[in-house]
């Protein structure tokens, strides 16, 4: 017989066993429901590109956030599509555009549900970036105090969390100093650690109307991570944890 001491097969050898010892569970209260918010009243209009979603105006996005709600679904992420759009995207900061608009009603319509806003200029700029750019390139240092106005206008809304998702370097910290100094020192911060360059995005970005108007430049790929360099993934992640913690 072989000595065999440690037998990892005896915490698996029957359903009851394999629950009792699980480290990792998916529940209902463990998701978040997307919202794509747009102007107008009375809308509800299904995303070609992300089919069972919707565009919602303001009072539509409320009793979808109710039904989610209901559902046992604990909170709800926003995102949206603004009134106009310029090279910095300062709509994204504008007190009455759709997503701070649609925050402010949810909070007050569904008190107990989550709230969560996305945090990026994409859906905002002209050019269809997440930053500032000059000459095709993104400016990440100068991008980082845009995002932080995007993030204290959220906060200013109601918003619990914010959800940078630009990929600029050092944001996460840029947005909590902005948060803190603002006052906000309870809204968190949940950072998208590790995104990658790929064509993933692209229902995304039809559902938010931030099509890429540079031409075959593509200075996305200098923001987002590159799939085939698994250490990005560790060394990104790593870092937005030791700036969170």
């Amino acid at each position: 017989m072989y000595d065999l001491t440690y037998r990892p097969r005896r915490l698996r050898i029957n359903p009851e066993m394999r629950d009792l010892v699980r480290e990792t569970t998916l529940d209902v209260t463990d998701l978040i429901y997307p919202l794509f918010i747009v102007p107008g009243e009375g809308i509800k209009k299904e995303i070609d590109t992300l089919p069972g979603q919707y565009h919602l105006s303001v009072d539509e996005a409320v009793k979808m956030a109710q039904e989610v709600y209901d559902l046992g679904i604990l909170g709800v992420e926003i995102f949206g599509i603004p009134t106009y759009k310029d090279e910095q995207g300062s709509s994204a900061w504008d007190m009455s555009q759709p997503v701070q608009q649609a925050i402010k009603a949810i909070r007050a319509a569904v008190p107990n549900l989550l709230v969560v806003a996305d945090v990026c200029l994409c859906q905002y700029t002209t050019t269809g970036h997440c930053g500032m750019i000059d000459d095709h390139e993104i400016l990440n240092d100068e991008t980082l105090p845009l995002l932080c106005k995007v993030a204290v206008s959220q906060a200013e809304a109601g918003a619990h969390m914010v959800a940078p998702s630009d990929m600029m370097d050092g944001r996460v910290g840029a947005i909590r100093e902005a948060l803190d100094a603002a006052g906000y020192t309870n809204v968190s911060i949940m950072s998208y650690a590790a995104k990658y360059a790929s064509a993933y995005y692209g229902p995304f970005r039809g559902a938010v109307n931030s099509a890429l108007n540079l031409g075959t430049a593509n200075p996305i790929k200098w923001t987002q991570l590159i799939a085939w360099k698994l250490s990005e993934k560790s060394n990104s992640t790593s870092l937005k944890v030791q700036i969170l913690s």
